[in-house]
């Protein structure tokens, strides 16, 4: 809410927030933030008759009370009374009138939470309708509560939500930041409806407040992020690391609106549905707790060192080159030579200590240098001994453990030269180290003592060997570990019917091969193939929007997709937005054989207890393979067995065995004995046939060019009949 009369806003570039696999990156998707657990710790309805006193503190006047020029720092018109914030009907107007009062020509009301409900990140959500007019600045946004740093804006702004009356169809969302006023910078985005305008009717506005990135919404849709600030008073990621608390105002006037002119009404209502916060858990019992996001810019102002062996070099911030997802605005630069001699070159490290109780993997980004072959050891170095430091020389009480990443122009973990790579090393990888740091517990347990534990995780280390002589030359950038135990489940299944919805007697589809990916970046996160009931099953994943895929060429030859969790719209496909440790199961492939193979006869055959005869089909594609073949019984009694007959050559015995119907083939015989399957509820039941060879007592494979007959005997429920037959079917195989 304060700017000057030069103020403008201007657009911020979005990035989003994925979290991914080892992959090499070239075009990607710019995607809004992925679907997070937000718990709701604040909210205000405005369901009574009067403000909640324990929730929002009125504000009087014109500013001079709270230590600010008249006019509330901006010029402002109006004079705050408690009496213009009136709740009723299930909402909060902050009603704006045109009155003398207290020397000024307006009245309108301004409430903070203050001492009542202050925050350090988190979601924060306001349903409204806003007024319209010149002059009318409605705002909802947030100031620092013990500004630590400093006066405005040294300390910080947030603001969530400005609008301006004259411009109806647009908001706004801004962080002031910088010095002491007037060495105050500012930066934001704006966000447009595409028709009609925020007068018109309600609309959700919404700021998501992370330890390095800001994110606005409007009506779910992501229009503004920030990931980069600075203030005077303290390193980044300040002034946006302490507590700030909500405030909601109708100003009337003022630098950004300029005065209301003839054109105006009064009164004017700002209309307030609900406002909302939420907090999510980032930290040691969450999925993700960022280690460094590079954004500070200055290593060694944030816990950095560096140290040497056979080689020299050093580290440095690059606003220059950063990841595609998660890089913000700076990421680390770090280069060592030796003059070509291999070996150890030194390296460098972060202090920075953590609970890591509940994580699992350690993930960061990394672009090495084209030609360059070395091995990356990443050391976990934790407290054992409860003082919450590493020594820089050992001292016998404290643990490392090392993962050996190795880079080459060959490729492996990471390939030099093919730009920025994500990787992701499971903590049960890193091994006990005793060559430097020796002693301690020699268990990986960065529990902090006031948890009951030895010591957390206090230096995350870089140590560079190099297999060449070359230099050692990489960009890093934003370290996290985090908590990948969610997981995605489903069967793929022969829909036989082609309802697309599983029956029973529908068999599942063995061997069909499944990945799961990165939907912003195609990424492979996973694959799997079905086992023998068509299931499927891909754990340890991380909260993301994740794309699962099946690979068509794997599946019986002619499949068509009926149906998967999205729809028919992505055949063999479907997104999922996996929340943190969320376990998703039931996510099923429906797929159709083929079209008829070969020509029925002795059809129809004989009608069975259902009243109508068993119908046999033959789908799938004319070539001998594994399993490409079906065949499809419909139209029999519920729950029962049956199996499938095949020969040789045509042939007409009626009723053999007491059977109620023909059995069609003649010649040599041979059943289907090891597939006899239940007709189920609806009266189906199909196999899934190998044509590499038929089973006993043929035991021959089937060869090109061969025709083959089929038909199904079953039993029937009618207690006069024991058995029945369907018709046949012809297939002649290619």
């Amino acid at each position: 809410m304060m700017l000057t009369s030069s103020d403008q806003i201007i657009h911020p570039l979005q990035r989003p927030l994925q979290r991914l696999a080892v992959f090499t990156l070239g075009l990607f998707a710019l995607q809004a933030h992925s679907s997070a657990q937000w718990n709701l710790v604040w909210e205000d309805e405005f369901d009574g008759s009067i403000l909640d006193h324990s929730k929002w503190e009125p504000m009087i006047g014109t500013g001079t009370n709270y230590g600010l020029p008249a006019g509330w720092g901006n010029n402002e018109l109006q004079y705050y009374r408690a009496e213009n914030a009136i709740v009723g009907g299930g909402v909060l107007t902050i009603r704006a009138k045109e009155e003398w009062y207290g020397g000024q020509p307006y009245t309108s009301a301004r409430i903070r939470t203050k001492g009542l409900g202050d925050w350090e990140r988190g979601r924060f959500e306001m349903r409204a309708k806003l007024p319209i007019g010149q002059g009318l600045w409605p705002a909802f946004w947030m100031l620092p509560t013990d500004e630590v740093y400093g006066t405005w804006a040294a300390s910080g702004e947030i603001d969530i939500m400005e609008s301006v009356g004259q411009d109806p169809e647009r908001i706004f969302g801004t962080i002031h930041y910088g010095d002491s006023y007037p060495g105050n910078v500012y930066s934001g985005g704006d966000y447009t409806l595409s028709s009609g305008t925020f007068h018109d009717d309600f609309h959700e506005f919404a700021l998501e407040w992370d330890e390095f990135q800001l994110r606005w919404y409007v009506d779910g849709q992501l229009y503004s992020v920030k990931s980069s600030w600075w203030s005077t008073g303290g390193p980044f990621p300040a002034p946006f690391d302490q507590r700030f608390h909500l405030l909601l105002n109708l100003a009337v006037g003022g630098n950004l609106p300029g005065p209301p002119n003839g054109s105006t009404s009064f009164p004017q209502d700002y209309v307030i549905d609900w406002v909302r916060v939420y907090e999510r858990d980032d930290g040691p019992d969450g999925c993700l707790e960022v280690f460094d996001s590079m954004e500070h810019a200055d290593p060694f102002n944030n816990g950095y060192f560096v140290f040497n062996g056979g080689a020299s070099g050093g580290i440095q911030p690059d606003v220059l080159n950063v990841p595609p997802v998660n890089g913000g605005s700076a990421s680390l630069l770090a280069d060592w030579s030796s003059g070509g001699s291999p070996g150890f070159f030194g390296g460098f490290g972060r202090t920075s200590p953590r609970d890591l109780s509940s994580a699992t993997h350690f993930e960061m980004w990394i672009d090495p240098e084209s030609g360059q072959d070395y091995v990356l050891e990443v050391n976990l170095q934790d407290d054992d001994n409860g003082d919450n430091s590493i020594p820089g020389s050992p001292d016998g009480a404290d643990d490392e453990f090392q993962y050996a990443l190795t880079v080459s122009p060959s490729g492996g973990e990471v390939t030099s030269g093919a730009g920025w790579q994500h990787v992701v090393i499971p903590l049960s990888s890193f091994t006990d180290d005793s060559s430097y740091h020796y002693g301690g517990n020699g268990i990986f347990d960065p529990i902090p003592t006031s948890q009951g534990g030895n010591g957390q995780l206090v230096n995350v280390v870089f140590a560079l060997v190099s297999n060449s002589g070359d230099d050692v030359t990489f960009h890093s950038d934003y370290w996290a570990f985090t908590r990948r135990v969610g997981e995605i489940s489903g069967t793929v299944w022969s829909d036989l019917n082609q309802d697309g919805s599983a029956q029973p007697g529908e068999p599942g589809i063995a061997g069909a091969t499944l990945d799961v990916l990165d939907a912003a970046t195609g990424s492979v996160l996973g694959t799997m193939t079905t086992d023998s009931s068509g299931a499927y099953a891909f754990s340890d994943l991380p909260e993301a929007a994740l794309l699962v895929r099946v690979d068509p060429t794997t599946l019986p030859g002619g499949s068509t997709a009926t149906y998967d969790p999205d729809g028919t719209q992505t055949p063999d496909q479907f997104e999922a937005s996996l929340a943190c440790e969320e376990v998703l199961s039931g996510s099923n492939f429906g797929y159709a054989p083929s079209g008829d193979l070969g020509t029925r006869y002795c059809d129809p055959a004989t009608d069975n207890s259902t009243g109508v005869p068993a119908e046999i089909r033959a789908t799938g594609s004319n070539a001998v393979a594994v399993n490409d073949f079906y065949l499809e019984t419909s139209s029999l009694p519920k729950n029962q067995f049956g199996y499938y007959v095949t020969s040789a050559t045509q042939g007409l015995i009626s009723n053999p065995g007491g059977s109620q119907g023909d059995l069609c083939l003649g010649g040599t015989m041979g059943r289907f004995v090891q597939l006899v399957q239940n007709s189920g509820g609806q009266g189906v039941f199909g196999i899934q046939v190998d044509l590499t060879i038929l089973p006993p007592p043929l035991n021959k494979a089937v060869q090109p060019g061969e025709t083959w007959n089929f038909t199904t005997w079953y039993r029937d429920k009618n207690p006069d009949v024991t058995s029945n037959f369907s018709d046949a079917v012809s297939v002649t195989f290619q």
